[in-house]
């Protein structure tokens, strides 16, 4: 596939987003004026407004395009996983992945976005609602296939989901706490399915 040399795809276009990414995270978005960002990406400050409206729209594409790249990785996975606690498993395994593939934007997400009102906003009504939907639907699979309980509700078993794996990676960028992604993936799902009572059995 050919690169574009302007625009979305193109070299510059992501140096700019990492670079965003990387100084808010540093700095805070209000220390960060478009200068320090253009700096960082090393091109001119006016270029920035050649591939982006403003500051926040930087922002905005950045979270946009890792969680387009999260929903991506997980539904080609799932053309060879089939097994819905399998599923559930990869989906915990590529979310606290994050922090490790790009720690800058696991600080950014942990803390910088949720002192906006307006960011919270939008990533509940845009990110989260499409996460939390994937998640309802493998369980939804799993209750009709009888592995999991059809007494239960799958948004809040998905919100139970998300609240902990994001709780997990809040411990890893304010600790430094380091987590193998895998097998934290697999007891997270483990407590979820089977809670902590001694003698639970896998199922």
């Amino acid at each position: 596939m050919t690169v574009p040399a302007t625009g979305p795809g193109s070299e510059k276009y992501q140096r700019i987003l990492d670079a965003a990414v990387e100084v808010i995270a540093e700095n805070g978005y209000f220390n960060s004026p478009v200068s320090a960002i253009a700096a960082r990406a090393g091109v001119a400050d006016g270029t920035i407004y050649l591939y982006f409206k403003s500051k926040d729209d930087v922002l905005r594409t950045a979270i946009d395009t890792t969680f387009d790249r999260f929903h991506r990785q997980v539904g080609e996975q799932f053309e060879t996983l089939q097994g819905p606690r399998e599923q559930l498993e990869y989906i915990a395994q590529v979310h606290l992945e994050s922090h490790a593939v790009n720690r800058s934007m696991a600080i950014l997400m942990q803390t910088e976005v949720r002192q906006s009102a307006k960011f919270i906003a939008e990533f509940s009504h845009h990110h989260l609602v499409k996460y939390i939907s994937v998640v309802r639907e493998v369980i939804r699979r799993g209750q009709k296939e009888g592995i999991f309980r059809q007494d239960v509700s799958d948004g809040v078993v998905a919100h139970c989901m998300f609240g902990a794996i994001d709780e997990l990676l809040s411990s890893a960028v304010f600790t430094g706490r380091v987590y193998d992604a895998k097998a934290t993936a697999a007891q997270v799902i483990d407590v979820l399915l089977n809670g902590i009572k001694a003698g639970s059995a896998k199922s």
